[in-house]
């Protein structure tokens, strides 16, 4: 983030540290009429220090209670604006990138929107933080109100991060074969996981029915789960851009057992599949570099 060296944000840095260290009781501070980086700059603090209070001040109030932190205001020896950074939520973001690696993982992108808009600049993003305040405001939400909607979307994103962490972790107990990872009944994973560990596909059988899941690497190179509709019993469905092929799923669940094909038969038709797109691929890498054909049952 722009600025993080500055010795003015590191002061802040320094401030805001020395603040999370201390006991109960603490108080955030922040100013009436909250915009977005007031509301999720506090909501934030509240996470990180669920016990401290939570006051509403004028804008040109000055703090100077060593207890209290004053957040997205400019006045006193307590404040922490975090303008070399381009907001104050963007600074205790920033903050937390050495306190809790989670947090700041679960944030930052957040924070990069919130530097832009707070420093009036543009911003890409078709729903920004400014506008979900506003929003809120226009509902008559008052201060405290808007901070605890701001305090709910935090608190989910960062669970959501934790959670994504444990299933990255989970994610690496799971055999690949032939391209191939079979999820095991009751465990919890992300494709995606798999498949930045180099899976091409990954099948799964569970309460809700059974599954294959292609890369977008292969779904790059033209390989789609179209190829396969016409071997698959009835009752399956094949996801129109072909990255899909599902008998139930957790959006309409099925009995696994009336797929009409074992999990096993499903692996060894994938793997087969796959083989055979990469014996064709390198067929066709090996005539246009040598002109000569290759034997593939070597």
């Amino acid at each position: 983030m722009a600025g993080k060296n500055d010795s003015q944000t590191q002061e802040e840095m320094n401030k805001l540290k020395d603040w999370l260290s201390k006991d109960d009781p603490i108080t955030i501070v922040t100013h009436q009429k909250v915009d977005a980086d007031a509301a999720f700059s506090a909501a934030l603090l509240n996470i990180l220090r669920p016990h401290a209070a939570l006051v509403f001040v004028r804008a040109d109030a000055e703090i100077e209670d060593d207890r209290t932190i004053a957040v997205d205001l400019s006045n006193g020896p307590r404040a922490v604006k975090g303008l070399d950074v381009g907001s104050a939520f963007g600074l205790i973001v920033e903050t937390m990138r050495d306190i809790d690696k989670p947090v700041y993982d679960a944030l930052r992108r957040w924070a990069k929107q919130l530097n832009l808009t707070d420093s009036g600049k543009h911003c890409n993003d078709n729903v920004v933080l400014a506008e979900m305040v506003n929003a809120w405001r226009s509902l008559r939400f008052d201060d405290a109100k808007i901070v605890s909607r701001a305090i709910e979307l935090i608190d989910g994103k960062i669970r959501a991060e934790k959670r994504n962490l444990e299933l990255k972790t989970t994610a690496k107990s799971v055999s690949i074969n032939g391209g191939v990872a079979v999820v095991p009944q009751g465990t919890r994973v992300k494709a995606g996981h798999l498949f930045k560990r180099g899976a091409k596909a990954v099948i799964r059988q569970s309460d809700c029915g059974q599954s294959v899941l292609i890369s977008k690497k292969m779904l790059e190179t033209g390989i789609s789960l179209q190829e396969l509709e016409p071997m698959l019993p009835d009752g399956w469905f094949v996801h129109p851009d072909g990255f899909m092929a599902c008998f139930g799923s957790v959006k309409a669940p099925k009995d696994y057992k009336d797929s009409g094909i074992e999990i096993t038969d499903l692996v060894t038709i994938i793997k087969t599949w796959i083989k055979s797109h990469e014996n064709a691929e390198r067929f066709a890498k090996t005539v246009l570099a040598t002109g000569t054909l290759y034997d593939f049952t070597k």
